[in-house]
Order: structure tokens, then sequence, then C-alpha cells
């Protein structure tokens, strides 16, 4: 396979701010529990493949948060192709567990729930969300850690490709937004400093749409050097 280059001819490796495209799996690592992945096949070996969630790799700008920054952070310095496999301290993924975080509520408070409080359930308390523990004696033991917080997590990865096109980081930041319509039918005409987007009839019931479109402009107006103007066009016909 032929290395990626970048235009003055040097091999392309991850920087900060880089476009990655990027597939990942990520498992706890005292019990290889899966928590997410890229890879459909890792899913359906885990028994979780979800029918609903399109598996292919992920747009990461390096730097941004698109995924935890100790990912981000292995992911500098490796090239198009280039697998890497690491362990993730708790420090660095969900926290460690505080025990101050598990509170006992009274079951009253849980009257008007639709089902009654069972433990393992999810519930929100105040606008937080925990997972019940305990329930006995009037009472019910909620925690509100995340359910990842004191975990190890091992992540596999590969870089898929480093995107240095402005039109490819262009079409993958609207397929971020819009992953559920082919980007295919999206025109796109890119001639710094303009930029025109043409939206086809698929996306415009999409839920969103107006603050995805002010969202993808201020995001493309990063990913373009010298681009100053984004233009929208919806055309509605009948």
């Amino acid at each position: 396979m032929a290395e990626e280059k970048s235009s003055e001819g040097q091999q392309l490796v991850v920087e900060p701010s880089s476009y990655v495209l990027v597939d990942y799996t990520i498992r706890v690592k005292e019990t290889g529990e899966l928590v997410d992945t890229t890879v459909e096949e890792e899913a359906v070996k885990a028994g979780v493949r979800d029918a609903s969630k399109v598996y292919e790799p992920k747009l990461v700008i390096v730097g941004k948060g698109f995924l935890l920054k100790a990912i981000e952070d292995e992911m500098i310095g490796l090239k198009p192709s280039e697998k890497k496999s690491f362990e993730i301290a708790p420090e660095k993924a969900f926290g460690q567990r505080d025990p101050a975080n598990v509170k006992t509520i009274p079951l009253k408070r849980f009257k008007d729930s639709d089902t009654p409080p069972r433990v393992g359930a999810i519930v929100s308390v105040d606008g937080r969300q925990g997972v019940i523990r305990a329930v006995g004696s009037g009472r019910v033991q909620v925690d509100f850690n995340h359910y990842l917080a004191g975990k190890t997590l091992v992540c596999d990865l590969e870089v898929k490709s480093i995107l240095t096109d402005d039109l490819e980081k262009v079409k993958n930041l609207i397929h971020m937004h819009f992953p559920d319509v082919p980007v295919e039918k999206f025109e796109v005409s890119l001639s710094p400093p303009l930029l025109r987007v043409r939206i086809p009839e698929e996306a415009f019931l999409a839920p969103g749409i107006q603050l995805a479109k002010r969202a993808l402009a201020r995001e493309f107006k990063e990913a373009v050097k010298g681009l100053e103007k984004v233009v929208f066009e919806e055309e509605y016909s009948g």
C-alpha cells in the first residue's frame, strides 16, 4: 500500500488538529466488557450489535475532544494504517469511584415513578443520573458515579486515513452531522473564500438541522484556510 504523503511529499503522521478517520474498540480491562466500537465485527462478537447504528471509521479532529483526551494523545505520531493498543488508567478515563456520590434517598421520592425502584435501574434525581444499588427499609441507595468510574480501559485503534484535502474534510464534517443521509447527495462547491452546500430533501427534516448548519459553518471555517462565507441552499419543489 502506498504511503500517504503531504503536499510537500513528507510522510503523513497524526498531529494536534489533524483530521483523522479512525477505527477503535474500547473494553474494560478487568472484565473484557465492550464499552464502544466502530467495528461491526467486534460488536457482533460481543453480542451487542446495534441495528440502528452505522459502524464505520469515526472522524476525529485531534485535540478537540471527539474522543477521550487520553486516546487522542495516543494517536499523535501514528501513520495511516498504523495500529496501536494501550491501557487507559481511571484517572485519564472516567475517574476513580467517589463514595460521596453514593446517596441514600427516601423511597417516597420515587412514588411518582412509572415502575417501583429496583436494583440496577437507572434513575434521574434532581437532574443527576444514577444507578440503584439497593432498596429496603423505606430507602433507596443510588450510585451517581459514572458506571465506568474506577475502571481501567483497553483501547485498540487503527488510523484509517489522515485527511489533508479540504473537500474531503468538508464532506466528512457533513457526514458527521447527517450520518443517515448519503454524503454524495449533498452538492458541495468549494472555492475559498466561498463554500456552497446544497442540502438534499432527505435532510430537510433531520433533527436539529438548524443547529447542525450553524455548527457546520463554524467547523468549515476552521477546516479550510481562507474560507470566509458558507452558503446553505435548500430547494423546495411542488
